[in-house]
């Protein structure tokens, strides 16, 4: 839904099918990668197919922290944003600091997108070891899918909130003359 609509769907609606479709999906993989990595962990016999283990395992933790700064503080940010947008709420009218810290959060996802190119750099550069000797391919490939998986997702995450969502937080800050 949000590949053809994104432009025109408003920002609350918006963010709530991106955690549908993105934020959900992406837990999910890194939930099914993060069992995979813990089997492999198990398994583990070689040094070189366990350094690739441990770096999956790094990738899908930073990832997971992704996410969850979306889920936890982000959304909640954008209900309330969204709450002072439709209430024609003014914050130049505002006694004191903004306790919503508009300019922070904003600039927290805008960080994590710089982190999550590196991530994404890092997911590219995570190829397989060559395991010709080892008695668990299959275990290595699935694991190496479900990275991969991992990444397009996290691809389409950033793209998403990139170009659509970072300007309509913006637009509705814009709206009510937020300010930190």
């Amino acid at each position: 839904m949000l590949r053809s609509e994104s432009k025109n769907i408003a920002l609350q609606p918006f963010v709530e099918i991106l955690d549908k479709e993105c934020y959900n999906t992406i837990e999910e993989l890194c939930q099914i990668a993060k069992k995979q990595a813990a089997k492999l962990n198990e398994l583990e016999v070689r040094h070189s197919t366990s350094q690739y283990v441990s770096l999956c395992s790094k990738l899908i933790e930073e990832i997971a922290n992704y996410i969850q700064f979306r889920k936890e503080q982000f959304i909640p940010y954008v209900q309330k944003l969204n709450e002072k947008d439709s209430n024609g709420h003014d914050c130049t009218n505002c006694s004191g600091p903004c306790n919503i810290q508009h300019e922070g959060l904003l600039m927290e996802l805008k960080d994590s997108h710089l982190h999550i190119k590196d991530t994404l750099y890092r997911l590219q550069m995570a190829v397989l070891p060559l395991y010709s000797e080892t008695i668990y391919p299959d275990v290595y490939r699935v694991l190496r899918n479900q990275m991969a998986l991992l990444e397009n997702n996290l691809t389409e995450l950033f793209f998403f909130e990139e170009n659509y969502l970072v300007p309509k937080v913006e637009e509705a800050q814009k709206n009510i003359h937020a300010r930190s």
